[in-house]
């Protein structure tokens, strides 16, 4: 078999993990405030699937490969949806600390805007605005 020859290995799904010293706090936002539904509770370990094959973990960080963050996040979970003020106006609600305006951004084509999770691990909730990209990341 020649170099071009070469079939790279499939991937399933995508699991990003977070770490959190208070686990039960971050047990609760995910699942109260953002909804997620429950794939698999491995005690020190929650799984949420999140949209298709797009999972989020929450670990104990006294049980985790990993630490919480020790100051700000370092990493960016976005979620695409296809309403970005509904979102708005829900986590505002719930008296998430969002840390952005909502943003529109013609230059790049999109809306969204950024919060905090209880441990301040980044997320953007973002919407696609060219019809070709919301297709791409499934967006109606």
């Amino acid at each position: 078999m020649g170099q071009g020859d070469f079939q790279m290995p499939g991937i399933c799904s995508q699991i990003t993990f977070f770490y959190y010293r208070n686990f039960e706090r971050a047990r609760d936002f995910y699942e109260r405030i953002m909804g997620f539904e429950l794939a698999d509770d491995q005690g020190t370990c929650r799984i949420y699937s999140v949209q298709g094959t797009a999972f989020l973990g929450i670990v104990d960080e006294n049980h985790g490969h990993c630490s919480a963050p020790v100051s700000e996040s370092n990493v960016l979970v976005t979620l695409v949806v296809n309403n970005v003020r509904e979102w708005w106006e829900h986590l505002r609600r719930e008296n998430v600390k969002i840390t952005s305006e909502l943003l529109f951004k013609p230059d790049i084509s999109i809306e969204a805007f950024f919060f905090e999770d209880p441990e301040g691990y980044a997320l953007e909730v973002q919407s696609f605005l060219k019809p070709e990209l919301q297709e791409v990341f499934s967006q109606k």
